[in-house]
């Protein structure tokens, strides 16, 4: 599955029916922790990449034994997001996001997509990667 949507939050209800389609035959754990996932990237895509108004690109596929993701926004955003290495702050107001979806998928790439971010999200459909 492949969609361009624009920058709004009113688009998430339509990715998420269109990944639960994709998702269609994948154990129930696996595909609640993609949907989330995913919800959380398009989210974070939405908020902090699109501040230019361009377009979100979202993949998903099921091949090979792994949910393979992608969201791709077009910036313009001044400095890259990074991966954190520890949970935020209990009381921080923000900076969730991306801590939640690398304790949910198994592999996580975040790179530079011209002005903006793609962020690219493995989950094994199997047992998980410790």
């Amino acid at each position: 599955m492949e969609l361009e949507i624009p920058p709004s939050a009113a688009q998430l209800p339509a990715v998420r029916h269109a990944a639960e389609r994709v998702l269609s035959g994948v154990p129930d754990e696996v595909a609640s922790d993609v949907l989330l996932a995913l919800g959380e990237a398009v989210g974070n895509a939405i908020r902090h990449g699109s501040e230019g108004g361009g377009r979100i690109r979202v993949a998903i596929v099921v091949e090979n034994g792994w949910v393979e993701m992608s969201v791709k926004d077009q910036g313009p955003t001044p400095r890259p997001p990074q991966l954190p290495s520890d949970p935020p702050p209990p009381m921080a107001l923000g900076g969730r996001g991306l801590w939640m979806i690398l304790q949910l998928v198994d592999e996580v790439r975040l790179s530079r997509a011209g002005q903006g971010t793609l962020l690219n999200l493995r989950r094994r459909i199997g047992r998980r990667v410790p």
